[in-house]
């Protein structure tokens, strides 16, 4: 494409150039577009456009635009799952997934620092759609690391589905704490109050 032009969001990242070489700048492109034509507003094919990628390249990369807003979930997942395979063997299952979700902490907010979210990401993160999207996934993800740390072990793939339906739950109280918080909402925080009312649970 030629007449690149750039979009004024406290990016340095430019619209319209040859085609993207990593999914991290595509999503930075979008997270522009997003911050400058709103979310619902902005379309797939935009995206693509801007991205210099066709909608089907788009597509293969991310299945929705709420994919879009939660860069680089696989990165903290792999990093949560290896977490969780070097926990002790007799370690109580909800103790370990207690010492993951604190000891990765900095990774989620390394991840943050690294894209930056703007105040329509913010916002859209907390749209139905995308709460959906993110409280699914999470919950996939969740059962799936589960699974492997319990793989051959009796009733282990019962236990995974349960720790997936309970990350769902888990998801849905945090996006109500960070809804009613407002702008200001900080997910630790809401997590930590989650996690206080699960001990109550299982202790």
């Amino acid at each position: 494409m030629s007449g690149a032009t750039s979009i004024d969001t406290g990016t340095s990242h430019v619209l319209g150039r040859r085609p993207k070489s990593t999914l991290d700048e595509i999503i930075l492109v979008a997270w522009s577009l997003f911050e400058r034509d709103g979310f619902d507003s902005t379309t797939m094919a935009n995206v693509a456009s801007a991205a210099g990628i066709s909608r089907r390249t788009l597509f293969n990369y991310f299945a929705t635009k709420e994919a879009l807003l939660y860069p680089a979930v696989d990165e903290y997942m792999e990093y949560f799952g290896a977490l969780l395979m070097d926990r002790p063997r007799n370690e109580p299952l909800f103790q370990s997934l207690e010492y993951c979700l604190h000891h990765s902490h900095d990774k989620q907010i390394q991840l943050e620092d690294r894209f930056n979210p703007g105040p329509i990401v913010h916002a859209a993160r907390l749209s139905d759609g995308a709460v959906r999207y993110s409280r699914d996934h999470w919950a996939r993800e969740m059962e799936q690391a589960v699974a492997r740390r319990l793989e051959g072990q009796p009733g282990g793939a019962a236990l995974a589905g349960f720790v997936g339906a309970l990350a769902a739950q888990v998801w849905t109280e945090i996006t109500k704490h960070l809804k009613a918080a407002g702008p200001d909402g900080d997910v630790t925080e809401a997590l930590a109050e989650v996690m206080t009312s699960l001990r109550k649970l299982f202790s």
